[in-house]
């Protein structure tokens, strides 16, 4: 600490530093200041300077207007523990005193570092007035040499932060009062350069601006002095919506005008020679560059992705290192990519002595940047004259890496468009580094490392609001902040524009703007503040697309889905897979889609909204309406094709999907088919709710008969919870188109659809009134669609409390129609759902009957469904017959039929009725495996009722200790 050895009491009294980490020291030897909270305590009583602090007072300085209950005995523990480090005698204490009720530390004179800082400032003032510059200027480097970081490192709490802030602001201060004197005393060559570096770490502050101009001019720059103003009055209007100042602007147009007042005080002393290469006919005076952009002030989040870079980075100058270090952030529009990269160079700026050069490739847009013209402006950065750079590209590129070679440089090349560009670029030897930002991952670059950038999350989001906005203003109004950047999509541009145009109006609230927001077709429109859109980013990538491409693009995204495969895309875009694939890569590749999971690619919510605006721009009605039927019709076909695999006895799919659709997807086991109708069924309502509910557009007579006949072939995926409220709006919604189309089938599986939803949702009268109405509307002479109907009004019985007998007769009903019609599977869905019905009556004997005659009418191999069914239906009957050993054998068969063929859900229900049955017979351990492992794959399947069904399980087996908890196995056993 170089103020320490002017203290009068040498190094034997205590002394405290605050101009950095919170230090004390007695003596030579430094005292431990203890945790965080104590040393908030210490920070406190120290920069009072021996006023008297009450113990409320130390409470809101540690926690604030909220502290905790126990913050006042926490109080007096951290100044107890204070005295035994501070005081040489802790029960006579001479420094930390307690005074009526509070606290005060009295220090020696010049014990504390902020306070000698002061005394400097004052000297230098006084020297100053007295026209005194050079020791003036002395002085004041002094006082700044007291700084050792940022004041106060480590410290919580309000008042620590407040006094940061000040101590920041102080020594911006003293450093502003230096380079002024400096100034005045002829000395622009030497200081221009601190003022570009300090310009750059605080750009919103224009007295550093002005310093900066005022040296460039001097130094004969007067092109860059108003640069200088030009980027000074931009970040102005993009951060705080505010004009520089009169002073910037004035000093501005002196500097256009020529002013010679603003010319070097007469005398002042030649610039002394900049250090590099020595002068030469190819090599002048030569500075190292600093061309990155000024660092974003309130730069937010993003931890681990600038550990990342700043890692890779720091390989660069490794002695061992053999190669130069590539590092490629990537991502789409507006995620932040450059923002990241200029933060990134700024922290690793001292590991590159020899300087940072920067160049916008501008890879977006159509005139993208010659790499070659590029190098020769990175050339003369490094001190080659203009008519020394060769003209011939393969001459340019040699000298451009030699006079590279043996530098530590930072090459910042943002926006790239691909490999090819960059390559001429990149340096050729150790010790260099290139931070490249691209909507594509280069994947042909050979990069140390590569960044996938992508939105904030939502707390990060939040946190760069608060940091625009206000703090205060966004936590009165929590949750309309976070609607608002939900509105953003969490991407960085978005909530940039937002925080701009709430700092531009400090009338508005959060709700206001979140209300205009609010509004999809306007959201994009109101996403912009001055120079800041998120439109005319997302439309420097759209105006870059082949024709093919834009339209994919468009059209992509009139589907609401979550994700796209690039069948389902296939379909959209009626074309085959393989051109699908492809226009996805490519719109991938130009950062329009993100891809997700392996094969499916999906939009982010803003540019799904740019492209359907494009859509209504450019492509007609009927263009789009055909999009949305003919993605209805893939996911039709493709859970036909599921059913076939999961249940190949039946035959509706051959009455739901009579002709298929080319393209759509196909399964050749069951384990894949419900994978698929899992994963898609989200998107196959989502579509169906966008034709059926969509304002303006009609319902055709082919959509209905597609979707209706989709709902149908849902009902059979019962086991995957299936949302039933929302079935039972589309259902409803497809019989009145139905009956205004006149199309009796459609009408038939509507009814069932929304019969069965109704019944699940507890509609009970509404489900047996359309179950009634599908069986009157039901042709006589179908015998396919004969024996379903009346299976659905058992079904819609069941679940009434009363109506287990009458769903027993309509059970008895169909499995003779099936058996009329040879569907032996259809005849075993029957029997098991019969059994059912007689163990909720309590009579396992006819449940025993009806679960063999189930298995009798699976023949094996052709019904893997129908059999663990069976299985599972007859281990409950035996098990509520009280013969658990041979139900645990049932249960197994049934488990093992699953694990064949990949029956998910129903090995979930087997392993908790198999639970209940281990519970019986003693056996909790292993019942407690079986049930945690059944409630975890329903979990997974998204049965949340089924989950919480074995984890109630589980906690009553804990409950009831050793004893049996029997009775359990039938609720464990049943399905939803």
């Amino acid at each position: 600490m170089p103020w320490v050895g002017t203290l009068e009491q040498g190094m034997r009294g205590l002394r405290i530093a605050a101009l950095g980490p919170l230090r004390a020291w007695r003596g030579e030897r430094q005292l431990d200041t203890g945790p965080a909270q104590q040393r908030a305590v210490l920070t406190s009583l120290t920069l009072r300077c021996g006023q008297v602090a009450s113990a409320d007072e130390l409470v809101r300085d540690v926690w604030g207007a909220e502290p905790p209950a126990s913050a006042h005995v926490a109080v007096r523990n951290h100044v107890s523990r204070l005295r035994t480090v501070l005081e040489s005698d802790s029960a006579a204490p001479q420094a930390l005193v307690s005074v009526g009720g509070g606290y005060a530390l009295r220090l020696p004179d010049g014990a504390l570092d902020v306070t000698q800082a002061e005394r400097l400032h004052a000297r230098a003032q006084a020297a100053r007035s007295q026209g005194d510059l050079e020791p003036a200027v002395r002085i004041l480097a002094e006082a700044e040499a007291l700084w050792d970081g940022t004041p106060l490192t480590g410290v919580p709490g309000p008042y620590a932060q407040r006094q940061r802030d000040r101590l920041v602001e102080y020594r911006l201060l003293l450093v502003e009062a230096r380079l002024t004197l400096e100034l005045q005393l002829g000395g622009h060559t030497r200081v221009v350069g601190e003022l570009l570096a300090l310009a750059d770490e605080h750009p919103l502050r224009e007295g550093l601006r002005a310093l900066q101009m005022l040296a460039l001019y001097r130094c004969g720059r007067q092109a860059d002095a108003l640069a200088v103003y030009t980027a000074a009055r931009r970040h102005l209007a993009a951060e705080l919506g505010v004009d520089p100042g009169p002073e910037l602007v004035r000093l501005h147009q002196r500097i256009l005008e020529a002013d010679p007042t603003l010319a070097p005080p007469s005398g002042a002393a030649a610039a002394p020679p900049a250090p590099g290469p020595a002068a030469g006919p190819d090599r002048p005076t030569w500075v190292p560059p600093a061309q990155a952009p000024p660092d974003v002030p309130d730069f937010t989040g993003r931890r681990e992705e600038i550990r990342q870079v700043r890692d890779a980075l720091a390989g660069a100058v490794r002695t061992d290192a053999t190669a130069p270090v590539i590092c490629v952030i990537h991502g789409m529009g507006g995620v932040g990519k450059t923002a990241l990269a200029v933060h990134a160079a700024h922290a690793v700026r001292e590991q590159f002595p020899d300087g940072q050069l920067y160049v916008d490739l501008r890879g977006t847009g159509r005139e993208r940047a010659n790499p070659y013209e590029v190098q020769e402006l990175f050339l003369r950065s490094l001190g080659v004259l203009a008519g020394n750079v060769p003209s011939g590209r393969e001459a340019r590129t040699a000298l451009y890496r030699s006079r590279m070679a043996g530098r530590r440089l930072l090459l910042l090349l943002d926006n790239a468009a691909d490999t090819e560009q960059v390559s001429a670029l990149l340096p050729g030897t150790a010790g260099s580094a290139a931070l490249i930002t691209s909507r594509t991952a280069l994947m042909c670059l050979p990069a140390t490392t590569r960044t996938a950038l992508e939105p904030f999350s939502e707390p990060e989001a939040l946190a760069l609001l608060e940091r625009m906005a206000g703090s205060g203003r966004c936590r009165q109004e929590q949750g309309t902040a976070r609607d608002l950047v939900r509105a953003c999509g969490l991407l960085p541009l978005a909530v940039r524009v937002v925080g701009a145009r709430l700092v531009a109006r400090p009338r508005w609230t959060l709700a206001s703007l979140a209300e205009r927001l609010s509004d999809r077709s306007q959201r994009l429109g109101e996403l912009e503040a001055g120079s800041l859109a998120v439109e005319s980013v997302f439309h420097l990538g759209y105006s870059t697309l082949d024709d093919a491409e834009a339209r994919a693009f468009r059209l992509l995204a009139i589907p609401e889905v979550p994700d796209l495969s690039p069948a389902a895309a296939a379909a959209a875009l009626h074309c085959d897979r393989r051109e699908a694939e492809a226009l996805l890569e490519s719109l991938a590749h130009h950062g329009l889609l993100e891809p997700g999971e392996p094969g499916r690619y999906r939009y982010h919510d803003l540019l799904r909204l740019f492209a359907r605006h494009r859509t209504l721009d450019t492509d007609p009605s009927a263009t789009r309406q055909a999009v949305l039927s003919r993605v209805a019709r893939f996911y039709l076909t493709g859970t036909s094709s599921a059913m076939r695999a999961e249940r190949p006895y039946s035959r509706l799919p051959d009455t739901a999907d009579p002709d298929g659709m080319p393209g759509a997807a196909a399964f050749s086991d069951a384990l894949h088919a419900q994978e698929w109708v899992l994963h898609e069924l989200p998107a196959m309502l989502a579509v169906a709710g966008q034709i059926l509910h969509h304002p303006y557009r009609p319902v055709s007579a082919e959509d209905t008969r597609t979707l209706s006949g989709l709902l149908a072939l849902l009902m059979p995926f019962t086991d995957f919870c299936l949302p039933w409220d929302a079935i039972h709006q589309l259902g409803h919604t497809l019989l009145r188109a139905a009956d205004h189309h006149g199309e009796r089938l459609a009408t038939v599986f509507s009814c069932i659809a929304a019969g069965v939803a109704c019944a699940w949702s507890g509609h009970h009268e509404e489900a047996a009134a359309l179950a009634a109405r599908a069986h009157e509307t039901l042709d006589p002479a179908d015998r396919v669609l004969a024996p379903r109907v009346v299976y659905t009004m058992g079904v819609v019985a069941s679940v009434k409390p009363d109506g287990l007998d009458r769903a027993i007769g309509h059970y008895r009903s169909a499995h003779a129609l099936a058996c009329e019609s040879g569907e032996p599977g259809m005849a075993a869905q029957c029997s098991v759902s019969l059994a059912r019905a007689q163990l909720a009556l309590d009579r396992p004997h006819q449940a025993l009957e009806a679960a063999r005659d189930a298995l009798a009418h699976c023949p094996p191999g052709d019904n893997p469904v129908g059999i663990a069914l069976a299985q599972r239906v007859l281990g409950d009957a035996l098990a509520q017959l009280g013969r658990h050993e041979e139900a645990v054998t049932e249960y197994g068969t049934a488990l093992a039929v699953c694990r064949a063929h990949g029956l998910h859900a129903q090995r979930a229900h087997t392993l908790l009725s198999l639970a209940a049955v281990l519970a019986a017979v003693g056996r909790p351990g292993q019942a407690r495996t079986c049930a945690a492992e059944g409630g975890a794959a329903l979990a997974q399947l998204g049965d949340p009722t089924g989950e919480e069904r074995a984890r109630a399980f589980i906690n009553r087996l804990a409950a009831a200790g050793p004893s049996d908890p029997r009775g359990q196995h039938t609720a464990a056993g049943s399905d939803h």
